[in-house]
């Protein structure tokens, strides 16, 4: 078996091609891969090795980028300290993982895992959903605006915002207060900055903060209605279509 290994700290890679031999003496370990930079450069060749193990963070960024962009077929072990979220999205995806510091028996376990179902899984799909987790996670979100106040500016934190509605092309942040402000963005813009695990785009007119739903009402057609806390007038309609990724978003 071919194996190569996506890691930026020497150490680290002595180690686990220490391990690797003492599994196996027939494993051939490739040199170390450091960066984004030469791993794309090598998935992208006609060289394709038969297991990948991969740290998410490289000298030049995150390991995820060379493998979406090299698109490889190889099946692939990352070695993480990410939190329990995205390790969960790896078991669910078939693909293994191991927290550092690698334990070889562990080590083992996960290469006669890959070996086991490496026919029985899409790789190509699993990845991708990983890929989206890992940067759901990594991403920096939007944390307050500021905006113009008076003579000067104020600042409104995202944590504030009850909601965010959009009529006659003007996106309006309204707050947990019962005031609101308007914003110079766009709700595509918006849906994009904030975190996608506070906030959902329950319609084209709303977004709304998970902490603001007071409760949720059948709809006909296999709708939904969002009520929300502190806006008893406002009933937000849920499409028949987004109502089951509303209910996800919810229950995560």
């Amino acid at each position: 078996m071919n194996i190569l290994i996506l890691e930026d700290e020497l150490r680290n890679y002595n180690r686990l091609k220490r391990m690797l031999q003492s599994i196996s003496p027939k494993y051939v370990v490739e040199t170390p891969i450091t960066s984004v930079t030469e791993a794309i450069a090598y998935l992208q060749g006609d060289k394709q090795p038969d297991l990948i193990l991969a740290d998410i963070c490289l000298s030049d960024g995150l390991s995820f980028d060379a493998l979406n962009q090299a698109n490889t077929a190889s099946p692939i072990i990352f070695t993480t300290a990410y939190d329990e979220y995205a390790i969960k999205a790896f078991k669910y995806n078939s693909i293994d993982y191991l927290l550092k510091p690698i334990v070889q028996e562990e080590l083992e376990t996960a290469i006669n895992k890959v070996n086991s179902y490496n026919n029985a899984f899409n790789t190509d799909n699993g990845l991708q959903k990983i890929l989206e987790i890992i940067k759901e996670n990594t991403a920096q979100y939007r944390e307050r605006f500021l905006l113009p106040y008076k003579d000067g500016f104020k600042i409104i934190w995202t944590k504030d915002i009850n909601h965010i509605f959009t009529e006659n092309m003007v996106a309006r942040l309204y707050l947990n207060d019962g005031t609101s402000e308007a914003v110079s963005l766009t709700m595509d813009e918006l849906e994009k900055q904030l975190n996608p695990k506070e906030f959902f785009r329950a319609n084209r007119q709303y977004i709304i903060r998970v902490e603001s739903i007071q409760h949720i009402e059948n709809y006909f057609n296999s709708k939904l209605t969002i009520h929300l806390y502190g806006y008893p007038k406002i009933q937000i309609v849920v499409s028949r279509e987004k109502a089951p990724l509303l209910k996800e978003w919810i229950n995560r």
